[in-house]
């Protein structure tokens, strides 16, 4: 008998909580776009904020706030399994500082095109989980067909509405998932709806560099975000900044785990 996987979100913490109980979480920033937490260590990571799930009948939306920096690590990498998507970003923001200094040889920085590293040709369906708008561009140029889902974004020309997933997903090649999807929750179930895939992307910045947790769950490309300037990232969050502020203080990671 098969033995099933743990949730994916509790892999990481189990990856990632061992020995690190003298860090602590020295600074966190919750931007309208992004998260970002940097540690006494000096790392820093950061997380995507959903703004779309937040309560919008409260200006409390975090029950600790005032009390969270001087966290120590361990108490703020479990909070990943929080409901609450701030604090879950929180929790994914503190995974991504850990796991930036640990990245493998196998890491690649070259600024090339993701379709490259995910070998998509012509005929190819591909399915996307996330609306990067140069990505869907760069994609469509090169596989026979796009199909984009976004939770956010359903009144937006192209985007196919999340009930159809189930259907398209099993007859997709290649399928490209946000790592937004650890914040709420839907990743696993994403995943065992692409069932023929041959490929399978986890990308964005809140994606955790950390290729012992994805490759057993057939994931083949992780691409995210190496950050080079801790403290301008903090700034860029704080002033409501997103993917296309960090240009400049991060460096693109494509790390392949096919082995």
């Amino acid at each position: 008998m098969t033995q099933q996987k743990k949730p994916t979100i509790d892999a990481l913490i189990d990856a990632v909580l061992p020995c690190h109980d003298q860090k602590r979480v020295t600074d966190i920033r919750i931007g309208l776009g992004y998260t970002a937490v940097k540690l006494n260590s000096g790392e820093c990571g950061v997380a995507c904020t959903l703004r779309h799930r937040l309560e919008d009948d409260t200006c409390s939306l975090l029950p600790h706030a005032g009390t969270m920096a001087g966290l120590e690590v361990v108490e703020a990498i479990p909070l990943l399994r929080s409901q609450n998507m701030l604090e879950a970003a929180v929790g994914l923001a503190t995974i991504n500082a850990i796991a930036a200094p640990a990245l493998p040889q196998s890491a690649s920085t070259a600024d090339a095109p993701l379709s490259k590293f995910l070998g998509i040709t012509s005929k190819d369906r591909v399915g996307m989980v996330g609306y990067i708008g140069p990505i869907v561009k760069e994609l469509q140029q090169c596989a026979h067909e796009v199909i984009v889902f976004d939770e956010a974004k359903t009144m937006m020309k192209g985007i196919t509405p999340t009930e159809q997933e189930a259907q398209i997903f099993p007859h997709c090649d290649v399928v490209i998932l946000s790592a937004t999807s650890l914040l709420n929750k839907t990743f696993d179930s994403l995943l065992e709806m692409a069932l023929n895939t041959r490929e399978i992307c986890v990308m964005g910045p809140s994606t955790p560099l950390l290729p012992e947790v994805f490759r057993e769950r057939r994931i083949t490309l992780l691409a995210g975000r190496r950050i080079l300037d801790a403290d301008k990232i903090l700034q860029i969050v704080s002033e409501a900044g997103g993917t296309k502020r960090f240009e400049q203080v991060t460096q693109k990671v494509y790390l392949p785990l096919k082995v």
